[in-house]
């Protein structure tokens, strides 16, 4: 029987492992020839090597994450998700589904049989996993119970399971054994998962003859050191063929009254002896090599095996080397987190934390470092790269050949986020998020005739390159096919709009590749204005808007019907400013946009406002904060109650900061309610109220109603009023933690900011716990940065000698593709953190100025100002001294 892809690539990861031997390996597959099935169980079966350590080796090579299903509560909708059919013919279990990505546990997680038909019936991406057998037959008998299988529930621990303890104790009491070296066995034991006897043997504590004399006398049969007296008549033979004999290692050898005697080297194959052989079955035990001479003395090979194997083309040595092209050149693999560990990226606690995630299901190592903030996505490239020896490309170095990036279907490309580059020779290279995923590489092999060559590109990167070739039409023709369809119109005097016909005319994909460029951009706003030769459109990016290319003057009323039409609005209204919002979903982008429109002198403007996903939200640890600053925040975010203030100008990033702290402090545990306005991220387990002044919902109003709803932490958009002013504060003092945003340009601003709408000053003193003033700066491109000195009139406004930054590292981005010629790429945020403590209470409290209270913060409180903040920044070489003269004022 021929070997499957999935086997091939398994045999080739414990060979270049050194998990097994050329000879053990073909041993084994010389029997996966005639008794067929999956090559992991005569591994197994046959004692070469454990199951555990088989699933470690496939985690090392490709990627696949082993978890522990007797930790994992799975998601009742992932379960849903496969039917109770396909989950027992694959043996496969899936525990937790996002968003469109179903994670499933299976027994054989090469197998692309069982991935394409688990895709087929869930309609879902599936993220595989790996699981022990056993555990997925149980777990599969406890959450289909339609399918009334009973599995038992297996042991929590392979390397302490009641049959090896029983074991240990019976070769203690004979003195085999002591109670150190049990200890030792048990805990190489819970690392291979190999049986507890294999691994003493393998230590040299005990031999063969000694460890199946325990075994036997453990299962209650008879020991044969010497099974070749034994003369079996054909009939008995006959029996069973010689598949059934190296499937299950046994060889019947006499017949009687009470059934088939039968040789075997595990005497858990008792039953399955019986059914095979329709007959009780009284077992011998004797050693495997033992057994095997049997199985070849009384059921000759016949000359089927050896040479023909190759001669029938079931299995090359070539083949099997060929068929890991993951493999790390030159060596074994090295676990992820050793390499991400070796590159300085991740501490090793913070690697330990996420394996304990991914063990329970959580995700991927690496995806679990990214999601924490310990890793950037680009990190996680460059640590995958070098774990498995493949180039890193970056498409502003490397931009692909856009005849060969579409040398794939546009499917395939979005399926397994793979961009082809450039040719090698005859072989193709191609960008990957993950190059151990094998069933990409043989696709894409198949697809295009050509040898792979992987490179890894981080996952942002790859996204916008199939967006750019797959995803957009030729700009420049849409804008003359706009041109015509506007002197048409106007030739034939039309001055509304057809709006049945927009579906099917340019001015739809115009719009919509204006918002996927500025989605692959990053840009936040869009914005389309009229003037009186053009439609302008230009995209804010790192804070500053940046020209596009002009649009037709006499299409600007169908771009902007269209605009209204996306975002719900009265197209026939355009009087009035109207608001509203979009859900734009093309491909791999999937993004919500705040629409504004207003009547100027020649025409409506529309500025949309890109908002990120909940998802996409960073974590605290990803906002920039200075090592001075970040546990001081995460300390005065943790108090039980109090107020704490958010401060800072429009588009300065307060909300970023708000959700990115709700995120972290807002446990299941806790009830988190906010009133915004408007919601701009939907948070999931946060329950979110949105301003409707017409109908009566103000701040202070859903304010009370919350103090009713038995909160324990509470967000305000923007405290704009007394009203609200005085509610926050009193839900601060009477228990509740209060997050809030105030629009003022320093932290010690916003304490005035209380006094003036009305707060006493005893009160703003007790209730108000920190305040938070921020901005945001532009970074150096990582690409085109290069060292610099300081500009003498920007050092004279920002108060600094040439001394005090000689020892400071400045650069300045000369200018690339990567960051479009600006030398910056990318914002971060530079705080003023002002964490109220007694000295501060006192004198907030004793009705000081705002300039007063700067000066105890500074002198007593280990604040520092905003312009600090940022020199500090750009003197690590993060951003520039410009920047931060640009966006601070003293």
């Amino acid at each position: 029987m021929a070997l499957s892809i999935g086997d091939r690539r398994l045999g080739a990861i414990l060979l270049e492992q050194g998990y097994v031997n050329d000879l053990d390996l073909q041993k084994a597959l010389v029997r996966h020839a005639e008794v067929g099935g999956r090559l992991s169980d005569i591994l197994i079966d046959s004692g070469m090597v454990g199951e555990k350590r088989i699933a470690r080796a496939i985690e090392e090579a490709l990627g696949i994450p082993l978890v522990d299903l007797l930790v994992i509560t799975p998601e009742p909708a992932a379960v849903a998700a496969i039917s109770a059919q396909t989950a027992q013919t694959v043996q496969a279990f899936p525990f937790a589904l996002d968003g469109e990505t179903l994670r499933v546990a299976l027994a054989d997680p090469l197998s692309s049989v069982a991935i394409e038909a688990l895709e087929d019936d869930s309609g879902l991406m599936i993220e595989p996993y790996q699981a022990l057998r056993d555990q997925i037959l149980w777990s599969i008998a406890t959450h289909y119970p339609e399918l009334d299988l009973s599995a038992p529930m297996p042991a929590e621990s392979q390397g302490d399971s009641a049959g090896g303890g029983r074991l240990g104790q019976r070769l203690i009491a004979r003195g085999l054994l002591n109670e150190s070296q049990l200890g030792v066995a048990l805990d190489v034991q819970q690392q291979t998962g190999e049986p507890l006897g294999n691994t003493l043997v393998t230590q040299g504590i005990l031999n063969e003859d000694q460890l199946y004399e325990v075994l036997a006398e453990q299962a209650g049969v008879a020991f044969v050191r010497n099974p070749r007296d034994f003369q079996p008549t054909e009939d008995v033979l006959g029996g069973m063929l010689r598949a059934d004999a190296l499937r299950l290692q046994a060889v019947p050898v006499d017949e009687g009254p009470q059934g088939v005697v039968a040789v075997a080297s595990d005497p858990r194959k008792r039953d399955d002896l019986a059914a095979v052989l329709g007959r009780p079955v009284q077992l011998v035990l004797a050693k495997p090599r033992d057994v095997e001479a049997l199985i070849e003395r009384f059921y000759p090979q016949r000359g089927r095996l050896g040479e023909q194997m190759v001669q029938q083309g079931t299995l090359s040595r070539a083949q099997l080397r060929e068929a890991l092209q993951v493999q790390a050149r030159g060596g074994k693999v090295k676990p992820l987190g050793e390499v991400i560990l070796e590159l300085g990226f991740a501490k090793a606690d913070e690697i330990e934390g996420a394996l304990q995630k991914q063990n329970a299901g959580g995700g991927r190592l690496e995806d679990t470092l990214v999601q924490s903030g310990k890793l950037s996505p680009e990190m996680l490239a460059r640590s995958l790269a070098a774990q498995l020896g493949y180039e890193f490309l970056d498409p502003a170095r490397n931009p692909p050949d856009a005849k060969v990036a579409l040398m794939i279907p546009e499917s395939t490309a979005r399926r397994y986020l793979v961009v082809p580059v450039r040719f090698q020779g005859e072989s193709l290279v191609i960008a990957m998020k993950d190059p151990r995923n094998v069933f990409a590489l043989d696709d894409l092999k198949l697809i295009t005739g050509r040898e792979i060559v992987p490179a890894v590109m981080a996952e942002k990167d790859i996204t916008r390159l199939i967006e750019r070739y797959f995803g957009s039409q030729d700009m420049a023709d849409l804008g003359k096919r706009l041109a015509a369809e506007s002197k048409s119109r106007e030739a034939k005097k039309q001055e509304d709009v057809d709006v049945s016909a927009l579906d099917d005319n340019a001015v739809v994909r115009v719009v919509d590749n204006l918002i996927r460029e500025a989605a692959l951009m990053e840009a936040s706003d869009i914005h389309i204005e009229p003037t009186e030769t053009s439609l302008r459109v230009r995209y804010r990016i790192d804070g500053v808007l940046r020209e596009q290319n002009e649009l037709p003057r006499g299409s600007a009323q169908s771009i902007l019907a269209r605009i209204k039409i996306m975002g719900s609005l009265d197209i026939s209204e355009r009087r009035v400013p109207q608001d509203g919002r979009i859900r734009f979903k093309k491909g791999s982008i999937d993004i919500d946009l705040r629409l504004s429109t207003l009547p100027t002198v020649y025409g409506e403007k529309a500025v949309m406002r890109l908002l990120q996903k909940a998802s996409n939200i960073p974590e605290v640890e990803q906002l920039g904060f200075s090592e001075h600053n970040f546990q001081r925040y995460l300390d005065v975010t943790d108090k039980p109650n109090g107020i704490f203030l958010i401060t800072g100008p429009t588009g300065s990033g307060k909300s970023f900061t708000s959700f990115s702290t709700l995120k972290r402090i807002a446990r299941p545990e806790k009830n988190t309610t906010t009133i915004e306005d408007p919601i701009e991220y939907e948070i999931p387990g946060i329950v979110q109220s949105q301003v409707n002044v017409a109908a009566g919902m103000t701040f202070a109003r859903a304010l009370r109603a919350f103090l009713r709803q038995d909160p324990d932490i509470i967000f305000v958009g923007e405290v704009r009023d007394v009203e609200t002013a005085k509610i926050a504060t009193e839900a601060a003092l009477t228990g509740h933690l209060v997050l809030a945003t105030l629009h003022t340009n320093d932290a010690p601003g916003a304490i005035t900011r209380l006094e003036e709408m009305g707060v006493e000053h005893f009160n703003i003193a007790a209730a108000v716990v920190g305040v938070l003033a921020q901005r945001l700066v532009r970074r150096v491109c990582g690409e085109c940065k290069q060292s610099t000195n300081a500009d003498p009139n920007v050092l004279r406004r920002l108060g600094l000698t040439e001394a005090q930054v000689s020892g400071g590292n400045l650069v300045r981005g000369s200018g690339c593709p990567r960051c479009g010629g600006t030398g910056y790429k990318g914002r971060m945020g530079i705080h003023e953190l002002m964490v109220i403590d007694d000295p501060l209470r006192r004198a907030i409290g004793a009705g000081r100025t705002a300039a007063e209270i700067r000066d105890v913060a500074l002198a007593e409180s280990e604040m520092r100002t905003l312009r600090q903040d940022g020199i500090e920044k750009a003197l690590q070489g993060l951003t520039t001294l410009e920047e931060v003269l640009a966006v601070t004022s003293n």
